[in-house]
């Protein structure tokens, strides 16, 4: 499902024509309550610091484009949302490495070790007019394999967002597509570097693309109305087995989307008092049958004084599956909190109450310490599907003032993107794919740096997963907590380092695994285009033994990769 209620500012502004005027990332008034109204109705996207994809951990790394569009002469500036992109612009680099591994096939014991050559390209695409704006990014990588531990690998990683202009002010066409490769288990077949046994991942392929109208109603209301349809696809990848290794982990399966949202927000006649009234009707069609939500939701904010207000929200949400759930979740809606918001760089707000007839947190926060540094936070309660949560990161995608596609809470208040960060489909940490229909309450908690010399970025994440149908090894109630932080700094004007380390705890089937992973990458620049660089990764899973037993495949793992590698911008 892709739910794109209460929309972020930053998601708005990548498709609306915002010429000669500063971006604003932090509105206040009716954008809080548009937020908080998003965060019941619908779960917000996650936007989080992503994993690295099996395709990103031998791409090059990227440069930083200006910051604003004050850094190019004003002809070189399309109209477009003030893209610092002149036109079409279309770039490729290569890329090949040897990499040596510890434990090739990311099993459990009998571990063997093998040389992968890795050969691949990258591209990318950018397209912006008055009318038009496209970006996309693509790797493709192949990886083979000396002593035939796996079978040769080909995946493909590509983000891509477009938007039309059909009538200005009043209807756009919005369109996102992903493909990764998509890792069914973090508890199952697992590598340091993120390049799995085929039986550890599926490719994965998903789209969205509907109307957004908008339109004003005086000075009384704006309406906004969205319309999605979308899905998710999955392949398997060369040398699978075929046969279901983990007992209750099956893998993705295909879906399809259809999303209809309509939002009224109040306009300028409301001063003290704002409010936001959402209808939202949602379908998911999978093999195991039809899901679907509908809701109606209200939030009204009171301002107290220019910077705090107290929030209220209410209405009713029903969910129905063709087999019926375990739990009943349908119900009212009744939550309760307080908005605190410090001029264009400081907004934080926080709900409690009653959501799915049980306790309810939402929230969000954002700080822009600095022109290149922030501090971001969410808090969010939704029901999905594995396939579902896909989709929801997937509205989340935007493109930053240079074309870099990433989520909202790796865009600085100058416009410039995280130099650390990148997008995935994915979440980072997500639990099996057990194709369950669940409720997912989550936590993330982010900050973002870039000065002059070094870049920082830290994440903390967390969720508490409730399976509502199906078939589950253990409680029905599983988690996964941990974090994971990067740093780099620029050792010279040729040489760069980058070190990462990260931590996360699963409880799921039955048992627990702690996994601990640590990286590191120096890269030094031949000319300025080329770069060769040697990277280190370490990976060390401890499973519980409920674990150990269930497969041979969710054991305790260790795995060592060493990589040496040049890459060239064509």
């Amino acid at each position: 499902m892709i739910h794109e209620l209460g929309k972020h500012p930053l998601i708005q502004n990548t498709h609306k024509m915002l010429p000669g005027r500063r971006r604003n990332f932090l509105k206040t008034g009716t954008a809080c309550a548009a937020l908080a109204t998003g965060l019941l109705a619908a779960s917000l996207a996650q936007a989080q610091e992503p994993p690295i994809t099996l395709a990103q951990a031998e791409a090059p790394s990227q440069g930083t484009a200006p910051s604003s569009s004050s850094e190019r002469p004003q002809s070189q500036v399309s109209t477009f949302v003030g893209s610092l992109i002149p036109g079409f612009q279309f770039d490729a680099g290569v890329n090949l490495s040897e990499t040596y591994a510890t434990n090739a096939a990311g099993i459990s014991g009998n571990n063997h070790d093998d040389w992968i050559t890795i050969g691949g390209i990258n591209l990318g695409a950018h397209d912006h007019s008055r009318r038009v704006s496209f970006d996309a990014t693509y790797y493709g990588q192949v990886y083979y394999y000396a002593r035939d531990t796996q079978a040769t690998q080909f995946t493909n990683d590509l983000q891509a967002l477009a938007t039309v202009v059909a009538i200005p002010d009043y209807l756009n066409f919005v369109g996102r597509a992903f493909a990764q490769p998509v890792v069914i288990s973090n508890s199952g077949f697992a590598t340091s570097s993120g390049i799995v046994s085929p039986n550890g991942y599926r490719n994965g392929y998903g789209y969205s693309v509907g109307p957004d109208i908008t339109f004003r109603l005086g000075d009384f209301a704006t309406s906004d109305t969205l319309a999605t349809y979308g899905g998710a696809y999955f392949t398997n990848p060369a040398g699978i087995s075929g046969t279901a290794l983990i007992p209750g982990v099956s893998g993705p399966q295909d879906v399809v989307s259809r999303n209809l949202t309509e939002t009224l927000q109040s306009g300028s006649d409301f001063t003290r008092l704002q409010w936001t009234a959402v209808g939202m009707f949602s379908e998911t069609d999978r093999s195991q049958g039809l899901f679907s939500q509908k809701a109606g939701i209200a939030t009204l904010q009171y301002a107290i004084t220019r910077e705090i207000s107290l929030l209220g929200t209410g209405g009713y949400e029903a969910i129905s599956n063709t087999t019926p759930l375990t739990r009943d979740v349908s119900g009212p809606v009744g939550m309760g909190g307080v908005a605190i918001t410090f001029g264009e760089d400081f907004a934080f707000q926080v709900q409690v109450g009653q959501k799915y007839n049980s306790m309810s947190y939402l929230g969000s926060l954002r700080w822009n310490i600095g022109p290149t540094s922030v501090l971001t936070g969410s808090a969010t309660d939704s029901v999905s599907t594995p396939e579902g949560q896909l989709l929801n990161n997937l509205s989340s995608m935007t493109a930053s003032l240079n074309g870099t596609l990433t989520t909202a809470n790796n865009i600085y208040s100058n416009g410039s993107t995280s130099s650390l960060a990148a997008f995935s489909a994915q979440s980072t940490g997500s639990l099996s794919f057990n194709q369950n229909i669940a409720r997912y309450q989550q936590v993330n908690i982010g900050y973002a740096q870039d000065f002059e010399r070094d870049h920082a970025n830290i994440t903390l994440f967390g969720q508490r997963l409730t399976q509502l149908n199906g078939f589950f090894l253990g409680s029905p109630v599983t988690t996964y907590w941990g974090g994971q932080a990067s740093l780099s700094p620029d050792i010279s004007r040729l040489t760069t380092a980058t070190l990462g380390a990260g931590y996360a705890y699963y409880q799921e089937l039955g048992g627990h695994s702690k996994n601990f992973n640590v990286s590191g990458q120096i890269d030094y620049s031949l000319g300025p285009q080329t770069r060769v660089y040697f990277r280190t990764d370490y990976l060390h899973r401890d499973s519980s033994q409920a674990l150990q037993s269930l497969s041979p495949f969710t054991g305790s793992l260790d795995d060592l990769r060493l990589t040496l590698g040049l890459s060239h911008q064509l």
